[in-house]
This record gives C-alpha cells, sequence and structure tokens, in this order.
C-alpha cells in the first residue's frame, strides 16, 4: 500500500468531505468572480468586485504618484452625495471620477474615467445647485480647466502595484483571461471530474468484489449443504442395509 494510499485510507470521512465542500466552494467562487467581471467587461461597465474596481493609468497626468500603464486600485462609491455628508471627500485624496464637458481643451476626456488629486474640498455653487471639488494632476501645476460635480465621483483611489498592473494589463486581453483563468479553471474542473470518476469506478469495483465474494460464500454454503446431504443419505443407506442384515 502506498503512502498515499495509507493517507487516505486513514483519513476521517467527515474530514475528507469537509475539505471536498472547501474545495468545490473555493472552485465555485472563482467562476462566480470570473464571470461577474467578464459580464462586466462584456457590458462596457467597470469590472466590479467587492466594492472595488481597478483602472488602467493611459495618460501621464499623475506622472510622479501613477506611470502610464499602472492599474490603480479604486474604492467605489456609489451614492457620492451622502458619502459627501458621512465621511466627506478630504484635500490630498486621489479620486476617481467621470470627466465633465470642457475638462479638457479639446473635450476628448467627457464622459471617460480620470484619476486626479482633490485639492479643493467639496464647495457648494447655489447659481448650478450642485457641490463640487476641485482636481488637479500631479504632473502639473495647475488646477483642471472646470470644478468636478460631487455626484461624478466614481471613487477613492487607495493604491497601485507594478506588478498587479502587469498581472492585470496581461488578463485584461482576451489571450490572458484565457491562459490565466480560463485555462486553469478548466483544468481544475477537469480533474475534479475525473476524482468523481475515478471514485465512482473504484465504489463500483468494491461492490463487484463484494457481490463476487457473496456469491462465492453462497456457492461455497450451497456445495457444503450438497456434502452434508449426500453424507446424511450415506449414513441413512449404510444403516438400512445393517438393518436388512
Amino acid at each position: 500500500m502506498s503512502k498515499k494510499e495509507a493517507k487516505k485510507k486513514h483519513m476521517p470521512k467527515w474530514l475528507d468531505i469537509t475539505l471536498r465542500v472547501i474545495e468545490w466552494t473555493l472552485i465555485i467562487f472563482i467562476m462566480i468572480c470570473m464571470l461577474s467581471l467578464l459580464a462586466q467587461r462584456m457590458t462596457g461597465n467597470t469590472p466590479e468586485l467587492f466594492g472595488y474596481s481597478t483602472y488602467t493609468v493611459v495618460t501621464d497626468s499623475m506622472r510622479g504618484t501613477y506611470d502610464v500603464g499602472d492599474v490603480v486600485l479604486c474604492k467605489r462609491i456609489k451614492d457620492p452625495l451622502s458619502y459627501m455628508k458621512d465621511t466627506g471627500f478630504e484635500e490630498g485624496e486621489v479620486i476617481a471620477f467621470i470627466a465633465p464637458h470642457n475638462f479638457d481643451r479639446e473635450d476628448k476626456l467627457a464622459g471617460y474615467t480620470v484619476t486626479h488629486r482633490i485639492m479643493t474640498a467639496p464647495y457648494y455653487d447655489e447659481e448650478t445647485d450642485t457641490w463640487y471639488v476641485e482636481t488637479r494632476g500631479d504632473a502639473y501645476e495647475i488646477k483642471d480647466r472646470v470644478p468636478i460635480p460631487v455626484e461624478n465621483i466614481q471613487g477613492i483611489i487607495v493604491g497601485a502595484n507594478k506588478s498587479i498592473s502587469k498581472i492585470m494589463q496581461f488578463v485584461s486581453k482576451w489571450y490572458g483571461f484565457v491562459t490565466v483563468i480560463a485555462i486553469p479553471l478548466l483544468a481544475i474542473l477537469i480533474w475534479q471530474i475525473a476524482i468523481i470518476i475515478k471514485e465512482k469506478s473504484r465504489v463500483s469495483l468494491e461492490n463487484i468484489e463484494t457481490e463476487k465474494q457473496k456469491t462465492l460464500k453462497e456457492i461455497e454454503a450451497e456445495h457444503n449443504e450438497k456434502i452434508e446431504l449426500l453424507k446424511k443419505q450415506a449414513i441413512e443407506e449404510y444403516l438400512n442395509k445393517e438393518k436388512e442384515k
């Protein structure tokens, strides 16, 4: 018996079941997360998981803090106006927001997500009946052309990582998603299915062996019964012959 078989044999059934439940829970959890992210990308929405999203820096406006290609992690804010009243946006925080019209000279960024730093805390404009913050890219010495409506804020940037940035860039491509996520996940599923099939085969073989042993015992019992019957008949014949004498 191999060490692996011996270990499996001595493993309590409850522990084996618990490990299987944990394993499948993790697999299902990963599948749900990946399908959720994939669906969000296909529908054009910013992928979000557990209240966080990632954004890839595409301009050098935050040069010195975040470089082009960096992936930043953003804590999403569902209701920025309520957040402003309860927690508040502070000067110096880096935020992600939807750029309003006239944000840049060519107005090319309007409607896109921009990551800049808050330079002026939220203030109220009676004329437009709107709360605003003023922002600036770390690479510039002047504030952005127009103030940002608080309701345009998507969330607060909590950090970035060079290694994660490279991984996220790779995974964001279809071939990266297939290589890093789809293939390993498929391999895990196939492996689990193979284990289930192997287990069923083992149980089936054990059942066959059990039936075989049962049949052999029945044949042996029947054989012994016949022998006992023949012995009994032989004894009776012998006694009858002795009586006849």
